[in-house]
């Protein structure tokens, strides 16, 4: 049997008892004076005064994007991706310039976090990587994970640590997906960089990171 046909399959079951978005349940948080704060989470992260914090229009935007490159051409791991929106709220996007402007590589770091509480198996943030891992294998875009698994601290809580890489545009995109498990849901942080330093410069970001 195909896959994708069984990833499908699997997460309309799962969604089926899921009429209400997770955006009715916990808010978007917000950013001022430069710190983000979520009170569902009991969560606060210092974002760099320059940095350009992305409104919730624009954060749509560009989580939009990202789908259609996963998903492609393909209806089916679409339908996947489709039944999860209602799970996912995106909690803050934070670019390093403002979008547009004429650098070779933007970083960035966004934070989301999806409803799992339907979903008893995923007891930590390696569980969710894991079919995290999946639909990027069945996605149409080119998709490596250089390193295993691994586990950080931020603010006291374990975060694993899933490691990505793309391929655009002749770079490739170096990403790191840390996600914790916490009231029902996976909180997955994003990092998005092309070397050292910025990749240095996102670490400083996730130093900041506490929970009430």
């Amino acid at each position: 049997m195909n896959r994708i046909y069984v990833l499908v399959s699997v997460w309309i079951v799962l969604f089926a008892g899921c009429r209400k978005r997770a955006s009715d349940e916990i808010n978007s948080g917000a950013v001022e004076n430069s710190t983000y704060r979520n009170d569902y989470f009991g969560l606060s992260v210092k974002l760099p005064s320059e940095w350009s914090v992305q409104d919730k229009e624009t954060q749509q935007k560009l989580m939009n994007l990202g789908r259609k490159r996963v998903q492609g051409d393909d209806k089916n791991l679409k339908a996947v991706i489709k039944a999860s929106e209602m799970q996912t709220v995106n909690l803050f996007a934070a670019f390093k310039h403002p979008i547009g402007t004429p650098v070779p590589y933007n970083p960035n770091i966004m934070c989301l976090a999806e409803r799992v509480r339907h979903m008893p198996g995923i007891k930590r943030g390696k569980d969710y990587h894991f079919h995290s891992k999946r639909l990027f294998e069945s996605s149409q875009m080119e998709v490596s994970f250089p390193k295993e698994v691994s586990t950080e601290e931020l603010g006291g809580h374990d975060f694993d640590v899933m490691y990505v890489e793309l391929p655009i545009t002749g770079m490739t995109i170096r990403q790191k997906h840390y996600a914790t498990i916490m009231k029902g849901y996976a909180l997955v942080f994003i990092v998005s960089f092309t070397n050292g330093e910025e990749e240095s410069a996102l670490d400083n970001v996730l130093s900041s990171v506490t929970f009430e």
